[in-house]
């Protein structure tokens, strides 16, 4: 892509700071590891983080404890931290009814445990926003049974509704599928229950709107492809490969009484060794589910060499909105073609995607084309205006947006939280439409 369609419309780049450095965990989870949950809330003139702080002494995978911080007009604050570093993953966020903050969170059950890993306990932490400097209340849910493989892989997701005042939390059973609770107002716990999707499925993406409840996951196995598996071994020198290339989709019109249907899978590379990431999820007020991802048809340069031949890399930024689980319309937003004419790009193209909802209702995409810059464009109404350029000193590389999932206030500021070329920032960028 180039800067050529710079146009009236950009945004314009109103901040553009490092929150922290972070020390890597080296636990397998970075600080945007959930990212289909975001750490990043708006409420109001206050955004918030969720930000992972590690012992770098602890050698567990559960070596890291949660820190909140909190942007105002003065800058950015960290408000309180975990009392151990006894999480392996980042801590999503949602706004909660009665100007209350939730924060999802897995520690372990012996925080004091010296095993690699171990057993956890995942709830909900209750901030009230009127006092910051006071605990946060717990909220345990209560799950269909008794699940004694909850442990630091938990792969969890979290949403809201926030008219309704629901809240769905998940977390996957021994990775084979996904255990889940609701809450109601004031903590009590009103139904749980668990479904599964056809393979493992993990980063869940999760939207309410008026008791209904959608999931969207990619799906995350070891190669099932023995030639395909011996031949990565070969190149990689690892004994494991995970591919992410099926992407699915359930929902229950009403969590509060009906089952989650069959799932549904919205796009799949099976057939080429592709690529699929899950990027973001809008429901919008007429209950319609809009779903954002990345693709690209072969993902590793060596795989197409070996079993593809002469097929050029295609990678997609994909659009997709459903109706009562049937899709009602599909576009591609952008599209990058690797061949004899770009023959250097390397990996999935689109590395990062999100939706952004202005005041007024507009829908609008942020995403991150590899090595390109950052671009936006608007989706709804459907406009014929092509994706303007966001000039940004240090665009993120991957990020994480505010979403109405999570309870976020609607803004015509689009805030951004993640990563740049500078080892370990954590940055925050906020644009003006």
């Amino acid at each position: 892509m180039s800067t050529e369609s710079i146009g009236p419309d950009g945004p314009d780049v109103e901040i553009e700071e490092v929150v922290t450095h972070h020390v890597p965990a080296n636990n397998g989870a970075g600080p945007l590891w959930c990212y289909g949950s975001p750490p990043i809330i708006r409420n109001g003139d206050r955004v918030y983080l969720s930000i992972p702080e590690t012992d770098p002494a602890l050698e567990r995978l559960c070596n890291t404890r949660w820190q909140l911080h909190c942007r105002d007009e003065d800058g950015w604050k960290a408000i309180r931290h975990g009392d151990y570093h006894d999480e392996r993953e980042p801590c999503p966020l949602v706004i909660l009814p009665d100007e209350k903050i939730g924060m999802s969170v897995n520690p372990l059950l012996d925080p004091q445990s010296e095993e690699r890993s171990g057993p956890c306990l995942p709830h909900l932490l209750e901030f009230d926003t009127a006092d910051l400097s006071t605990p946060p209340a717990e909220r345990m849910p209560e799950w269909d049974k008794d699940y004694s493989s909850f442990c630091e892989h938990s792969y969890r997701g979290v949403g809201i509704d926030q008219a309704n005042e629901l809240l769905l939390l998940l977390n996957i059973d021994d990775h084979e599928g996904y255990a889940w609770s609701l809450m109601a107002s004031g903590g009590s716990w009103l139904r749980s229950g668990h479904f599964n999707f056809p393979i493992r499925a993990c980063y869940p993406q999760v939207g309410m709107h008026n008791g209904s409840a959608h999931i969207m996951a990619v799906g995350d196995i070891l190669e099932t492809n023995q030639e395909w598996s011996d031949f990565k071994r070969k190149q990689t020198g690892r004994d494991w490969d995970y591919d992410f290339r099926r992407l699915f989709y359930t929902w229950t019109p009403d969590v509060r009484s009906e089952e989650f249907y069959p799932p549904i899978e919205i796009d799949s590379f099976e057939e080429t060794a592709g690529y699929i990431r899950n990027l973001d999820m809008w429901i919008d007020p007429d209950g319609a589910v809009h779903l954002l991802y990345a693709s690209r048809n072969i993902w590793h340069d060596f795989m197409r060499d070996e079993f593809f031949p002469k097929e050029p890399f295609v990678s997609r930024l994909e659009y997709r909105v459903l109706n009562d689980g049937v899709i009602v319309h599909g576009q591609t937003l952008a599209v990058h073609t690797k061949d004899e004419q770009n023959p250097n790009d390397t990996g999935p193209y689109f590395t990062a995607g999100a939706f952004h909802v202005a005041e007024d209702g507009t829908l609008r995409v942020i995403f991150t084309p590899k090595e390109a810059g950052m671009w936006l464009m608007q989706v709804a109404p459907e406009s014929t205006d092509p994706p303007s350029y966001i000039n940004i000193q240090k665009p993120l590389l991957s990020f994480a947006a505010p979403a109405n999932r999570n309870g976020s206030t609607a803004s015509n500021h689009i805030d951004l939280y993640g990563t740049t070329e500078e080892p370990n920032a954590l940055s925050y960028v906020r644009l003006g439409i």
